[in-house]
């Protein structure tokens, strides 16, 4: 499966993608690229999930086939 976290480096998202890649999963991340570098294995997207623009750019014609959200804002 081609899993998409918003997140992903820190907190829950960093432990959704770890399991995710344990299972054999394709795991991008989505970040703003200050909190640190995915887990080895994933995909590391730059963007900003305010700006409308920044996602479609970052996956450049990868399509995600579910997509999770870990944050708490």
């Amino acid at each position: 499966m081609r899993l998409l976290v918003l997140g992903g480096t820190h907190f829950l998202g960093r432990h959704v993608v770890t399991a995710a890649l344990e299972r054999g999963h394709e795991v991008a991340t989505f970040t703003r690229g200050v909190s640190g570098a995915p887990p080895a294995g994933a995909r590391a997207l730059i963007g900003d999930r305010d700006d409308p623009v920044t996602l479609p750019a970052a996956l450049d014609g990868w399509v995600p086939e579910l997509v999770v959200d870990t944050s708490c804002q």
